[in-house]
């Protein structure tokens, strides 16, 4: 998508530089569960391959009190990713959005052909005879002016420029048709502007996806859709992922010192390789469920909780086995 940002829609590097730094912050809540498993295993499995643990449960030291440093650091983690999550990470996401959001607008122009309909910001369908890119300069333009209901305006205008974010019509009638498509009244006009640049922080500005919002001010739009019978499945689905990702960073550290206690004679790096596959199909079963919970194929709430509670689940038998 960078590459793309850069090679095709021509933003600067600075700016796309921008975009990244402000994505770090959701990198880090997606890789803090990452950085937590390989923690836990490498700590746990050196210690458990040297017999530091046999060492210790010797001398009186129960399973859960050695492992309890470990845990308790997740749950620090857990609740940190979660603040990061939710206090960062919204507005860090629509500050980079926005720029993404601007960059594509200004494709708008790009694609514009003469005797060619096409549509810029504000609720404006464009049709022109004559159109200079380099100029910007539209001639024997028909402006259509789409309305909430009924039918659209139209302005049969001479002369348009576009001047940065305002398009100018010289020269033009304009007529407002009413609700059963007749003219209600038409003027001639020697000016007219049209600010795109207010449209644009209206239509973009202002929107935020899931990923651009707390949880608090989610759950709001999810009721207030849900008053008008609106489908929230997907929006459920990324509310309760807010607090799913977060806890992953818990039921990695679990299960991870577990397996690496399980196995203490194992040589390191098959402690690594057991991180990447427990990583691997966690991430595998978070994008299969999201897309499902999305869909309306899985409750919004087990899409999101879903792993985790496989991941808790499979921690238990690894428990006893390691207490014994």
């Amino acid at each position: 998508l960078m590459s793309d940002l850069i090679m095709n829609k021509r933003i600067p590097f600075f700016v796309v530089s921008q975009i990244l730094l402000l994505r770090i912050p959701a990198m880090f809540v997606l890789g803090f569960p990452v950085a937590t498993i390989f923690a836990v295993m490498l700590t746990m499995g050196r210690l458990a391959k040297d017999s530091e643990i046999v060492a210790m449960r010797t001398g009186g030291l129960s399973f859960l009190r050695i492992i309890f440093p470990l845990v308790f650091m997740a749950v620090v983690i857990s609740i940190g990713s979660f603040y990061l999550n939710e206090i960062v990470v919204p507005n860090a996401n629509h500050i980079s959005q926005n720029y993404i959001r601007q960059f594509f607008l200004s494709e708008v122009m790009e694609n514009a052909k003469a005797n060619v309909f096409f549509r810029i910001p504000g609720g404006l369908v464009l049709y022109t005879q004559k159109y200079d890119k380099g100029k910007q300069d539209l001639r024997n333009v028909m402006v259509f002016e789409t309305k909430e209901y009924g039918f659209p305006d139209i302005s049969d205008v001479q002369h348009g420029v576009i001047e940065g974010d305002h398009l100018i019509l010289q020269d033009g009638v304009k007529y407002e048709i009413n609700k059963d498509g007749l003219v209600d009244q038409q003027y001639y006009f020697k000016t007219s502007t049209k600010d795109i640049s207010r449209e644009i922080r209206k239509l973009y500005g202002e929107q935020r996806t899931p990923q651009e919002m707390v949880s608090g001010d989610l759950k709001e739009l999810i009721d207030r859709f849900k008053k008008h019978n609106l489908k929230v499945t997907a929006q459920e689905t990324d509310y309760y992922f807010k607090f799913s990702i977060p806890v992953a960073n818990l039921a990695f550290a679990i299960v991870g010192l577990l397996f690496a206690v399980s196995n203490p004679r194992k040589e390191s790096y098959s402690g690594i390789i057991v991180a990447l596959i427990l990583v691997t199909i966690y991430w595998i079963m978070m994008t299969v469920m999201r897309s499902m919970g999305h869909r309306g194929m899985l409750s919004p709430w087990l899409a999101a909780w879903g792993q985790n509670i496989i991941y808790f689940a499979i921690s238990i038998p690894l428990l006893i086995k390691a207490r014994k």
